[in-house]
């Protein structure tokens, strides 16, 4: 669905935030870049900024036919999605 007339990054966020919280888009970069009209770049920052930054990494790793695996990040508590047999010294330069 087109929109008529093009949001702003505000009125953009506002909207999108309802619609993530609605719909199961498939591939949400593609899904979120067709129905706002915004690049790669802003759609993939928007959505990190909405807390789908594992969820973006997962299906970016499934589509290049990389497995992968959440690891425990010492430095900041979290578990991480990295590519499987990711060496531990090599987990924090993602």
């Amino acid at each position: 669905m087109k929109s008529k007339k093009q949001l702003d990054q505000r009125g953009r966020m506002k909207n999108a935030q309802k619609w993530l919280a609605q719909a199961d888009p498939g591939n949400l970069v593609t899904a979120y870049r067709r129905r706002y009209a915004v690049s790669e770049t802003s759609a993939t920052d928007e959505l990190a900024a909405f807390g789908y930054w594992d969820k973006i990494q997962i299906q970016h790793h499934e589509q290049s036919g990389i497995e992968w695996e959440f690891q425990y990040d010492g430095y900041s508590g979290e578990m991480k999605v990295v590519p499987k047999g990711t060496p531990e010294s090599d987990r924090y330069l993602f």
